[in-house]
């Protein structure tokens, strides 16, 4: 109930609304009461079965009321006889009926505006939390849970907030005015037909304990399957190279399977409530069917046409009784959703501004990691001990074999990830005290694998900012030798790259990627092995816009092939998370038991 108190308060915001739905809630009830009290008078006037006197002993202060009610009603139908008394009653149920449906379609349309929009802002903070994680965070978590829980968990929680501010104020108002009309023909009958609800209360409660822990297991269940299928969609090149097909669709198949199976438990537990419910409601019926026949024949105290009434308005109870005992699944559904949803919204923010941060615009002497390391976890360390300087202007080279750290340590100057143990200078400056935004600012990365979006080629250059003019975009791809294939696509710079950029080559992408980091004109730029999946042809290309782009530049190039790092001012050498070495490559090619001579052995068969 936690959880779920804790998804009601995402509709403060929508109070006014809310008012205007629980108002017409209440005409509503008003409107469908009337509506079948009305049958009374109809069934009256079409059987006359005349006036029948009731035992006094069964009066009370309703049945008193509806009595001196009823005598008044019946007077004004019938002061000009029956076919105009006929007339009035078919005449009032229209109007009863049409502002019945007026009045529960403007509650139903105020609900969705609430529910509707209470799915649009947990669905815009779970995105808007989502880009705040550091990476460490998607390093842990599977892309088909987070697009489950965005979608699916998302979706499962609409139905708890109508149930909260439809169901839980239109049925019981619905029950209540019943009762009241039910009471005041018979309240003998009434307490027959209210001796049913504890039992059955108790009952639906069960279910609905049994059904939150079903739901949970649902959703995750589904998250694997969304897994399953971006996985698919991501690989599907490597899929049909390695003829996988079988294999993946048996897998799919066992993962869907398992989901059938769970959704099918789930279905069962939810189905039970309404049979259950009906047939108590049902019994209770059979029985005041019985009783009031003999009212009629035996005791002579209640009139056909009151006893009629009283069954219509009971098997109207029934709907309402039916919708009120399923809001207690709609609502253990809901929560199990806003568990998974809570899980990511309370995820700690690890990367984060501190208080107090500053500015950070210029970039003038160094950049110093001082004994800095960091793990993802304390079992495995992937950097520990760095002690390095970089200076202004110059262009330093991080080599060493796979899973070494480099990638992780220029990460870490970007503040993806923050350092474990030590510190990070610029210029003097803790980054952890320059805020998130102007130290990226300063910063421009060309990864290895390039990230273009699913837009036009500008939007993917411009990306994150529209200060800039069509002549610097036009500077950007030149330098970048990006111009002249541009111009050759169908719509130029307007032209759809597809997702992740599928119809250009991987040199195109990698060129788009460099206009993208020039354009920013960023005083530090980390290259992270940004020709290493390139043909010769291109990785000519690329490496061309490369040496423009860092001219003049602090640059941090992460490399794998040592041949395109040789006229670096220093290369920084990483073993097992380690600095091992440091120098320029003539220096480190003479020691000939060095890391570095090792892996420059390795890669050209000396």
């Amino acid at each position: 109930m936690k959880t779920y108190l804790r998804l009601l308060e995402y509709i403060k915001k929508y109070k006014f609304k809310i008012a205007a739905s629980v108002f017409m809630s209440v005409l509503f009830s008003v409107f469908s009461a009337i509506s079948v009290y009305l049958t009374i008078p109809l069934l009256q006037t079409l059987f006359d079965s005349g006036s029948v006197q009731k035992n006094p002993s069964v009066g009370n202060d309703i049945s008193g009321l509806y009595s001196k009610v009823q005598k008044f009603f019946e007077s004004f139908l019938m002061s000009n006889g029956k076919e105009s008394a006929l007339f009035k009653i078919c005449f009032l149920i229209l109007i009863a009926f049409l502002l019945k449906n007026i009045t529960g379609f403007l509650q139903s349309i105020y609900m969705q505006y609430v529910e509707k929009g209470v799915l649009r802002d947990i669905r815009f903070e779970l995105y808007e939390k989502i880009n705040q994680l550091s990476l460490r965070f998607f390093t842990q978590e599977k892309t088909g849970n987070l697009i489950s829980r965005m979608t699916n968990d998302i979706n499962a929680v609409q139905s708890g907030i109508s149930a909260a501010f439809s169901n839980l104020i239109k049925e019981p108002l619905l029950i209540i005015i019943y009762l009241i009309i039910s009471l005041s023909i018979s309240w003998q009958m009434t307490l027959m037909s209210v001796l049913v609800f504890p039992l059955t209360i108790f009952i639906t409660s069960r279910i609905g304990a049994s059904l939150k822990r079903r739901s949970l297991r649902v959703q995750q269940k589904m998250s694997e399957i969304m897994t399953i299928i971006s996985e698919t969609i991501y690989g599907a090149k490597v899929i049909r190279v390695f003829r996988a097909e079988k294999f993946r669709n048996e897998y799919f198949r066992r993962e869907n399977d398992a989901h059938y199976g769970l959704i099918m438990k789930s279905a069962k537990t939810s189905e039970l409530t309404s049979p259950i419910t009906e047939f108590l409601s049902i019994l209770a019926g059979v029985v005041i069917i019985w009783f009031g026949g003999r009212e009629i024949l035996v005791n002579n105290n209640l009139r056909p046409e009151e006893f009629l009434g009283f069954l219509f308005i009971l098997f109207q109870l029934i709907v309402p009784i039916k919708n009120l005992t399923t809001v207690g699944n709609r609502i253990q559904e809901s929560s199990a959703s806003g568990e998974r949803i809570f899980e990511i919204l309370d995820y700690p923010v690890e990367v984060m501004d501190s208080e107090g941060s500053m500015d950070f615009k210029n970039f003038d002497e160094t950049i110093e990691l001082r004994n800095a390391g960091f793990y993802y976890n304390s079992e495995k360390t992937v950097l520990e001990g760095i002690n390095l300087k970089i200076n202004k202007s110059e262009k330093v080279a991080i080599v060493g074999s796979s899973g070494g750290g480099k990638s992780t340590l220029a990460d870490l100057i970007s503040r993806f990830y923050d350092v474990t143990s030590g510190d990070i200078f610029i210029d003097d400056v803790n980054i952890k005290n320059i805020s998130i935004a102007s130290l990226r600012n300063i910063i421009g990365i060309v990864p290895q694998e390039t990230i273009l979006f699913n837009d036009t080629i500008r939007n993917n250059i411009v990306f994150g900012s529209d200060d800039y003019t069509e002549e610097e975009i036009i500077n950007a791809t030149k330098f970048a030798n990006a111009y002249d294939f541009i111009q050759e696509t169908e719509n130029g710079f307007d032209t759809i790259v597809g997702e992740r950029g599928l119809k250009l080559s991987g040199g195109q992408k990698q060129r788009i990627a460099i206009s993208r980091a020039l354009l920013r004109n960023p005083q530090i730029l980390i290259l992270d092995e940004a020709t290493s999946s390139l043909d010769s042809e291109s990785e000519i290309l690329v490496q061309e816009a490369l040496e423009k782009l860092m001219a003049n530049r602090t640059s941090i190039i992460i490399a794998h092939r040592l041949s395109t790092i040789k006229n670096a001012d220093r290369i920084i050498v990483l073993d097992g998370g380690k600095l091992v070495q440091t120098g320029s490559h003539d220096e480190l090619i003479k020691e000939e038991k060095g890391v570095y001579r090792k892996l420059y052995d390795l890669q050209f068969n000396i």
